[in-house]
C-alpha cells in the first residue's frame, strides 16, 4: 500500500493562511485607524481603551452642555441688552420732557412712548426663553432659609414679579418645597419655617386649606422629601392655599 502526500504544499497553505489573517487585521486597523478593534487584538488594552473612551465621551458631552449654557446666557444677555437700550431711551425721553419749551400735548406724546416702552420691557421679560424655559420672568428663582439647627427649606419656582414698591410678590402657582435636615434628626419641627416676603409659611402633608400660616405643621414630612404647595400672591405677603402630596 502506497500513501500519497504533499507536505510542502500543506506547509505553504498554512503559511498563506497566516499571512491572510495578518493582512486582514492590518487592513482593518488601517481602515479604522485603531490598533485594537476587538478583544482578540488586546483584551487588556481594549478594557483600558473603553474606559478612556467613556471618559472622553463624557467630557465631550460636558463641553456640549457648557456650550448650551453659554447659548442660554447669550440669549438672556441679548434680551437684557435690549432692555438696557429701552431704559436709555426712556431716560432720554424723561430729560426731553423737562424742556420748558414743550407743551402738555408734547409731553403727553412722550409719556405715551414711555408707556409703550414699559410694556415692551414686560413683554421681553415674559417671553424671553431658551428651549421653552423662561429666562427673565423669575420662575427660576430659588428661595432658601435655615434655622439654628441647619435645617434647610427650599422653595423652587418662586418670586416672579415686583409690586409698586419694588418688593417681590409671590404669584399664584405651584411651588416645590424641599426640606433637608441634619443626619439623625427625626423630624422637622414646627419652628423650622421659611419666609416669603416676611410672611411665615410652613409645610403641611395634608391637602386641607389652612387660614393661619402658623397652623400648618411639617412634623410628618421626612427629611429630604418634598411636597408641592399652592400659594396665592397678595400685596402684603404670601397666603397659604394648600399642599398637594
Amino acid at each position: 500500500m502506497r500513501i500519497m502526500h504533499n507536505i510542502p504544499a500543506l506547509f505553504s497553505y498554512r503559511i498563506l493562511s497566516g499571512t491572510d489573517r495578518d493582512l486582514t487585521k492590518t487592513v482593518q486597523r488601517l481602515s479604522s485607524g485603531l490598533r485594537i478593534n476587538s478583544a482578540a487584538d488586546d483584551a487588556a488594552g481594549l478594557a483600558i481603551s473603553e474606559k478612556m473612551r467613556g471618559q472622553i465621551r463624557g467630557l465631550n458631552q460636558a463641553v456640549r452642555n457648557a456650550e448650551d449654557g453659554i447659548s442660554m446666557i447669550q440669549t438672556a444677555e441679548g434680551a437684557l441688552n435690549e432692555v438696557h437700550n429701552i431704559l436709555q431711551r426712556m431716560r432720554e425721553l424723561a430729560v426731553q420732557a423737562a424742556n420748558d419749551t414743550l407743551t402738555q400735548s408734547d409731553r403727553a406724546q412722550i409719556q405715551a412712548e414711555i408707556d409703550q416702552l414699559k410694556e415692551e420691557i414686560d413683554r421681553i421679560g415674559n417671553t424671553t426663553e431658551f428651549n421653552t424655559k423662561k429666562l427673565l420672568d423669575g420662575t427660576a428663582a430659588v428661595l432658601a432659609s435655615t434655622d439654628r439647627l441647619t435645617t434647610k427649606v427650599y422653595v423652587r419656582g418662586g418670586l416672579r414679579t415686583l409690586d409698586m414698591f419694588n418688593q417681590k410678590v409671590v404669584l399664584e402657582g405651584n411651588y416645590q418645597v424641599i426640606i433637608n435636615a441634619n443626619p439623625g434628626k427625626a423630624q422637622v419641627q414646627k419652628t423650622d419655617i421659611f419666609k416669603i416676603k416676611h410672611s411665615d409659611v410652613i409645610m403641611n402633608v395634608s391637602i386641607d386649606t389652612a387660614t393661619n400660616l402658623r397652623e400648618i405643621s411639617v412634623r410628618n414630612l421626612p427629611s429630604g422629601n418634598y411636597r408641592t404647595v399652592l400659594l396665592e400672591g397678595v400685596w402684603t405677603g404670601a397666603r397659604y392655599i394648600g399642599v398637594v402630596s
